[in-house]
C-alpha cells in the first residue's frame, strides 16, 4: 500500500499514513489544538526501494556465481532450502523431509528385499 504524507497547517507536524489508494483523500486530523486541525495531504515523490546489491552465492546450485536480483535471490534461497538469517521468521524446519542417506537406503533394501521375496515365494 502506498504511503501519504500529512501535514499540519498550524504545528507544521508531519504524519505518513500508510492506506489504500481508496482511501488516499479521507482527511486526517492533528491533535495540536482541542478540536482537531484538519491536516493538508502533501505531494510528495513516490519511494522506491533499490533492488538488492549482487552478490556472490557461496553455497548451493550457484556456488560461486553472481545473484544479481530480488527475485533470484528468493528462488534460490527457496530451491536449496535455505534460511536467510534477518527480520524474517526461520522457515519451521520440522516440516521438511528427512535427509536419507544412499547407505541408509543401501542397508534397508538388504534388510527387506529377502523377507519380501521369502512371502512372495510361499504365496505361490
Amino acid at each position: 500500500m502506498p504511503t501519504y504524507q500529512w501535514r499540519c497547517p498550524l504545528c507544521q507536524t508531519a504524519r505518513d499514513v500508510i492506506c489504500r489508494v481508496a482511501d488516499r483523500n479521507e482527511p486526517q486530523t492533528c491533535d495540536c489544538a482541542p478540536m482537531g486541525v484538519d491536516m493538508n495531504r502533501e505531494i510528495t515523490p513516490a519511494m522506491v526501494n533499490p533492488d538488492i546489491a549482487p552478490y556472490r552465492a557461496v553455497t548451493g546450485d550457484k556456488a560461486g556465481q553472481l545473484i544479481t536480483s530480488r527475485k533470484a535471490h528468493k528462488e534460490f534461497l527457496k530451491r536449496n532450502r535455505l534460511v536467510e538469517v534477518g527480520d524474517q521468521k526461520p522457515a519451521d524446519t520440522s516440516k521438511f523431509r528427512k535427509t536419507v542417506t544412499r547407505r541408509e537406503i543401501r542397508e534397508e533394501l538388504r534388510r527387506v528385499v529377502p523377507e519380501v521375496l521369502r512371502k512372495s515365494r510361499k504365496k505361490a
